[in-house]
């Protein structure tokens, strides 16, 4: 019976790695469910924020497309008054409206307009120079001498500089 003995020992370390293997095996498969929770979860949460991105989107686009919508109709509207030539200064009129109507659309997503004034000071962060002309005194150095379109800012962020003329003061 002596070689009996050995047998018996010999099948406790084989019990013990067969159960290690079965907690081992058990423990990765709760691993492998939690690992598919967590990637559907992330799969949900991922669609959730996509809707969510594109009705942001939706709603940021509308802030554009409803003035643009009324200025498209409003320059329907004046076309059909027409029943004659108009005058160069009724146009200018019909054309700052125009103009005025837009900056107001982009008033709606945050964004004003803001001129530059003749003789204020050349500000390269507000100001895009368009052109150069001659200053008639040296305090007139660097400074707007014509404004040739508005500029745009969001808060303090510039989103488009006032296009200007600067002085130049040439002794």
């Amino acid at each position: 019976m002596p070689e009996a003995q050995p047998a018996a020992e010999e099948a406790g370390p084989v019990d013990d790695l067969a159960a290690l293997a079965r907690e081992f095996t058990g423990a990765l498969a709760r691993e492998q469910q939690l690992a598919e929770r967590r990637e559907d979860l992330i799969a949900r949460l991922h669609t959730e924020l996509e809707q969510l991105r594109r009705g942001d989107l939706e709603r940021a686009l509308d802030l554009v497309r409803h003035p643009l919508i009324r200025l498209h109709d409003q320059i329907l509207r004046q076309a059909e008054l027409l029943d004659s030539p108009l005058t160069v200064d009724e146009l200018g009129v019909l054309l700052r409206a125009l103009a005025d109507e837009t900056a107001d659309a982009l008033a709606g997503t945050g964004v004003e307009r803001y001129t530059a004034a003749v003789g204020e000071p050349y500000d390269p962060a507000r100001h895009r120079p368009v052109g150069r002309d001659t200053a008639a005194a040296p305090e007139e150095d660097r400074t707007v001498s014509r404004v040739v379109s508005a500029g745009f800012a969001s808060g303090d962020r510039v989103v488009r500089k006032s296009e200007v003329v600067v002085a130049r003061w040439d002794p």
